[in-house]
């Protein structure tokens, strides 16, 4: 039960961090418009604060929501237009804003499981196997290392490092 808590708990902050990316609005913006501090708006996001239905109706009126509507998952990001004045002045301000290819969710942890749920890599591989079977937009933007670091969190149990081939490592999957 807590389990499912946790996720939905995740299933929110991650609506509350696309919105905010959608309008390539900044923490500090966000924070300002929503009157939270900026640690606290931060925190929230990231994981390490706490989430209530307060604070998410806060970031939810922003964009001009209510709270079911800002969690219902058929509800689309509202366009521009429809933004309450403040918020609809800081999206114009940023509409044309290039993000930095560090600050884009790349939902790098989600594409590493496609390519080892996809059964191409040989039985043991490198990062580097990895990063070859990912799209080549993503290959040119990030680095081996970031690979290594995404496999070695929580979520990639199904790993075992069997060795090194030179200064890489060397994984496995386990057998199912």
């Amino acid at each position: 039960m807590i389990y499912n808590l946790k996720s939905e708990n995740q299933k929110i902050r991650d609506l509350i961090r696309n919105y905010r990316e959608h309008y390539k609005c900044s923490r500090k913006e966000i924070a300002h418009l929503t009157k939270l501090r900026e640690a606290l708006y931060t925190s929230i996001e990231n994981g390490k604060g706490n989430i209530d239905f307060d604070r998410t109706a806060i970031i939810a009126k922003i964009y001009g929501l209510s709270l079911l509507d800002f969690i219902n998952p058929k509800q689309k990001i509202p366009q521009i237009k429809f933004l309450p004045a403040a918020t609809k002045k800081v999206a114009l301000k940023n509409k044309n804003k290039q993000i930095p290819i560090s600050k884009i969710n790349l939902n790098l942890p989600e594409k590493i499981r496609l390519v080892l749920d996809s059964k191409q890599l040989s039985k043991q591989f490198t990062t580097m196997d990895i990063k070859s079977f990912l799209p080549q937009d993503l290959q040119q933007e990030i680095a081996t290392s970031r690979i290594a670091d995404t496999i070695n969190r929580k979520g990639f149990e199904d790993l075992v490092e069997v060795g090194k081939i030179g200064r890489s490592k060397l994984y496995e999957l386990k057998r199912k």
